[in-house]
Order: C-alpha cells, then sequence, then structure tokens
C-alpha cells in the first residue's frame, strides 16, 4: 500500500472511533431535546459521514483496482471535507470527553431533576457541536492561507567588536503543487524581501511531486531579494523525484545547493561558515563526513549548519563541534495540531520533540520553521506557514 494511502486510512481508522462516538452522544442529545424534526439531525449526520469518508474510501477501490493511489486526483472537495472531518471530530473529542465526565457530577450534586439536568446538557451538546462546526471551518481555511512570522535575536558568545548585524530569513517547504499557487509563492518570497534579508536560507522540499512545477517553484524563490543570496538544501520530495534537475533550475537562477558542503560568506570583514547537508528519509549524511565538514575552518565567527531534517544525531554533532546556528524544516509545524485539552496532537511529533518552534541548546539556536506548502493533505490547523526572521547581533 502506497505510504499516502496507508496515511489516508490512519486518519480515517481514527475519524471513524471518533465519529461513531459523536453519533451516540448526538443522537442521544437529538432524542433528549425533542427536536421537531429529528429526520433533519439524522440527514445530516448521514450527510456527514458521506463527505467524510468518500475520499479514503474511492482511494481504496482505486488501489484494488489500479494498484496505485493517486492523493491529488480526486475533486478538491472530496479531500477538503476528508481532512475537515478529522479535524473537526479531533475538536469535538474535547468536548465529547468533558460532557462524559461533567454529566454525573451535574446528576449527582445539582438540586434539579435528573431528566431536566439531561436535557439541558443534550442542547448544551448541540450548540456546541453547530459552533464547533463553524468554528473549525473558518479557522482551517485561515490557517491554510495565513503566514506568520516568527521574530528571532541571537547574540554571538563572542568578543567581536566589528561584527555587523545580520539579518537571516529562514523558509521551507515551498511544495509547488496545484495546492500552492503562484499567487501564494509570491506573497510568500514579497513577505521575504520585506525584512531586506542579509542571508536567505531555504530548507528544501521545492515540490511534493513530479517535474510539473519545479519551474514555478525555482521561479518563485528567485524573486528573493538578499545581500548574499539565497542557500538550499535538499528535502525528501526533492529526492523522489529529480534532484539534479530541481539543483540545476535553481543554481540557474543563482541559488546555490550545498549536498554535504561548506560555504564561507564574507560580511563586512566577519567570516560566516554555512554548512549544507542532506538529511532526509533516504539518505543521510555518514557521520564521519559530518564531523568532517564542522570541523573544517577558516576562523570563522558565525557556525550555522542548513538541514532539511533536524534529526537527533544532528543536534548532538553540532553541539559537539559548536554550532552556533541549526536550521530545519520537513515537519510543517505539525501541519494539522488538534488541541486534546489544550496539547497540540499532530503526526509530526512521533518522529522528533522539536516540531515548530526555537529552542537555545547550551547557546545553539535550534529554529524549525513551518514552511509553507502541503504534503498528504492541503489544508493547515493551528500551524500556519511561517517565515522565520534572525537578527544576529554580537556582544560589543
Amino acid at each position: 500500500m502506497p505510504w499516502s494511502l496507508r496515511m489516508v486510512t490512519y486518519a480515517t481508522i481514527i475519524l471513524f472511533i471518533i465519529f461513531i462516538y459523536f453519533g451516540y452522544r448526538y443522537f442521544r442529545s437529538v432524542r433528549l431535546t425533542d427536536v421537531s424534526k429529528p429526520g433533519l439531525f439524522k440527514l445530516l449526520y448521514l450527510l456527514a459521514a458521506t463527505s467524510f469518508f468518500a475520499y479514503p474510501i474511492g482511494g481504496h477501490i482505486q488501489y484494488q483496482l489500479s494498484g496505485s493511489f493517486n492523493r491529488t486526483g480526486w475533486p478538491d472537495p472530496m479531500i477538503y471535507l476528508f481532512w475537515y472531518g478529522l479535524v473537526f471530530m479531533g475538536v469535538m473529542l474535547n468536548w465529547l470527553i468533558l460532557h462524559d465526565l461533567l454529566l454525573p457530577f451535574a446528576k449527582r450534586f445539582s438540586a434539579k431533576p435528573i431528566e431536566v439536568i439531561k436535557r439541558n446538557f443534550a442542547k448544551g451538546f448541540l450548540a456546541i457541536a453547530a459552533f464547533i462546526c463553524l468554528y473549525t471551518a473558518i479557522k482551517m481555511v485561515w490557517d491554510t492561507n495565513r503566514i506568520i512570522t516568527e521574530k528571532i535575536s541571537y547574540l554571538l558568545p563572542l568578543d567581536v567588536n566589528s561584527f555587523q548585524p545580520l539579518t537571516i530569513v529562514h523558509i521551507a517547504d515551498l511544495h509547488a503543487d496545484q495546492y500552492t499557487s503562484e499567487k501564494k509563492m509570491n506573497r510568500y518570497v514579497q513577505k521575504v524581501n520585506s525584512f531586506n534579508p542579509d542571508l536567505v536560507l531555504f530548507g528544501g522540499d521545492l515540490i511534493s511531486s513530479g517535474t510539473d512545477y519545479i519551474t514555478a517553484g525555482a521561479d518563485a524563490l528567485a524573486g528573493i531579494e538578499a545581500t548574499y543570496g539565497t542557500w538550499f538544501v535538499i528535502g525528501d520530495h526533492d529526492h523522489w523525484t529529480d534532484t539534479n534537475l530541481i539543483i540545476r533550475e535553481l543554481e540557474t537562477r543563482g541559488i546555490p545547493a550545498l549536498d554535504n558542503q561548506n560555504a564561507w560568506i564574507d560580511h563586512h570583514g566577519s567570516v560566516i561558515k554555512l554548512t549544507g547537508v542532506t538529511e532526509i528519509y533516504s539518505r543521510q549524511v555518514q557521520p564521519d563526513s559530518l564531523t568532517t565538514l564542522l570541523e573544517e575552518s577558516r576562523d570563522e565567527v558565525l557556525r550555522i549548519l542548513l538541514s532539511h531534517q533536524a534529526s537527533d544525531r544532528l543536534i548532538e554533532q553540532s553541539l559537539e563541534h559548536g554550532v552556533h546556528q541549526l536550521f530545519g524544516a520537513h515537519t510543517h509545524g505539525g501541519q494539522i495540531r488538534i488541541p486534546i485539552f489544550f496539547y497540540p496532537v499532530t503526526a509530526a511529533r512521533e518522529e522528533t520533540k522539536y516540531v515548530n518552534g526555537n529552542w537555545m541548546l547550551n547557546g545553539m539556536l535550534l529554529n524549525v520553521n513551518n514552511g509553507l506548502g502541503f504534503t498528504l493533505s492541503p489544508v493547515r490547523y493551528n500551524a500556519p506557514a511561517q517565515i522565520s526572521v534572525i537578527t544576529v547581533t554580537s556582544e560589543n
């Protein structure tokens, strides 16, 4: 079974379990409130079931008939409604659990008759379900289309009097495809340019799949204006399509790729070392090669490591070799982060605890960027597209 269909199947199982739990509480609430048209509520539930599960069921039928699965080869409403259903049910799970925890206490300690309590809880549940249905739709559309900025200040722990302030912009996961439009990519680039960056680091995954959108993605990145240019490392999706073509298209537009390589930048007389490594599922930089890269020096005052995946071993070796800043991507910030009682649940947390944000690890800045585009699902929730802006200054 293709990876994409397998992941959709796992999500479908979770959705199905919560949907059945929701249905039990939903129909009990309908009965307790004595609504005038119970048939309408049954129709709404059936319509939701059809909308939420059409995509995965169709995907399995396609796989059984053809032996393949195309995650983008379906009508967009089918795809969006499935992921909306997962988010809606995930958010509703909080209220399902809360309802079933509070109801016994209300029955025990309230002076009202039990039937009145149950009816009030039923009305409240239906009202909350209607609100969450609308709220998750609005928020999902908003998070899918907005771009946020993360601003970070980094103070070099060095006695360097002549170091001039440096502005680094970290972006990643453009995923040029049918869902990441040229308009959205250009808006992203314009926002990058608005910070007047000295150095732009792109953490890989120019495209999602195939070669149709390589030119569009490369053209978008070519619009970035930075003093020391834009630098690129290979992502998983770049490797799975045509890495050489992607590198060639980017380099002809003045965007060099660092494939387990070092580069040095002269910043007003201060040397900056930029190490770019290929750390993806299908290919990882060897520990000895990484050590050689990290030990090579030209008396730099700032050491930067750029990788698609900020794996634990990269973090460990970077700390051992005095890297000042490690930039990673890949996680999309979780892309879909559903809070279960304020804890953000996301599949990306199964891979790493560094899902999104920045951390100071013994003086080293680790920044993991949400990126712009999508992989398995064409939506975002609680993890909007992101641009990280890092201002580097010295103590003196």
